[in-house]
């Protein structure tokens, strides 16, 4: 991906991203295979974690304490695959958070539609499953 002005600093493919799912529209409960929904990813931009710049048990205290979502879950999923699709992932820490990046998905909506269902189906892996 080319340099976007305002934007921080590309992630390295090789990292995993952490995506916290705050809300249950997010989840599909399915007892065969539960997973995330699209829509936690059908965002111009949202946020993750870089899961190098923190823990498992950090990320799960973040969702719990900033996030304030108890019930909450969260998924990662390869920023190489992610970019594979077309999202483009930037390092941009938060005051109290290094670990956080913006996930970029640039486009229209049909296409951010079309990246965030092969990302949701097909590329994550459960790491705290919800409770909604």
């Amino acid at each position: 991906m080319s340099e976007v002005v305002g934007r921080g600093p590309e992630v390295d493919r090789a990292e995993e991203l952490y995506r916290a799912i705050t809300l249950s529209d997010w989840w599909l409960a399915d007892p065969e295979r539960p997973r995330p929904r699209s829509a936690a990813f059908n965002w111009p931009c949202f946020s993750v974690n870089i899961a190098s710049h923190t823990t498992q048990q950090k990320a799960v205290e973040h969702l719990h304490t900033v996030l304030k979502c108890p019930q909450g879950g969260i998924v990662s999923f390869n920023c190489g695959t992610a970019k594979d699709l077309g999202f483009d992932p930037r390092h941009e820490p938060e005051e109290g958070n290094e670990a956080h990046a913006n996930v970029y998905s640039d486009g229209r909506s049909n296409e951010r539609k079309r990246r965030a269902k092969r990302l949701a189906e097909d590329s994550c892996s459960i790491i705290l499953e919800p409770s909604f």
